[in-house]
């Protein structure tokens, strides 16, 4: 089953950030790191680089990206939702209209969560294949994803001069044929 373009429902822990906590064991309290200098530094004498960070974390809806995941990893690439109360009655008119440079509406009668939702295109995550309900509560169609990946691909400044030299190729080798 497709996940890409469907919303579903996910846990998705925040970025881990100074003063770090990390877990120690059940036996102890977590011992809190207050910036990245010693994780690093630990690291690059060769010391043990992965550590249990206690983070937040909250189940959400986020929009499926794309189907394409690093199967050692297990992960599917998303961007989280942001609930309409959050805004004003301009932004939310801004939002509607798709004038808005970082959100993209969702509309409404094609979603089954609690309240009106907007994709925030500045906002992605990585989210573990076990760690969503793969249930869609709706789906974007073709096109809306379509322009939803341009607006990231914009909005995150990613150089695609190299694919669009293969592309230009691609087609100039075709219409040779």
């Amino acid at each position: 089953m497709s996940l890409a373009g469907a919303v579903v429902w996910g846990v998705v822990p925040f970025v881990p950030q100074a003063p770090f906590r990390i877990y120690a064991g059940q036996e102890r309290e977590p011992i809190t790191v207050p910036d990245v200098k010693p994780l690093v530094e630990s690291s690059r004498k060769g010391g043990d680089n992965q550590f249990d960070f206690l983070v937040a974390g909250k189940a959400r809806p986020v929009l499926i990206l794309t189907d394409k995941h690093a199967d050692d990893l297990q992960e599917y690439l998303a961007l989280r939702l942001a609930r309409f109360t959050r805004f004003t009655e301009a932004e939310q008119q801004s939002i509607r209209a798709q004038e808005h440079p970082t959100l993209f509406h969702l509309r409404p009668e094609k979603f089954s969560l609690p309240e009106e939702n907007a994709v925030m295109l500045d906002s992605l995550v990585r989210v573990h294949a076990t760690a969503i309900d793969p249930k869609p509560c709706g789906a974007l169609d073709e096109y809306e994803l379509q322009t939803i990946q341009e607006r990231l691909v914009l909005f995150h400044g990613f150089d695609l001069r190299g694919l669009l030299k293969v592309a230009l190729g691609q087609m100039e080798a075709k219409s040779k044929t």
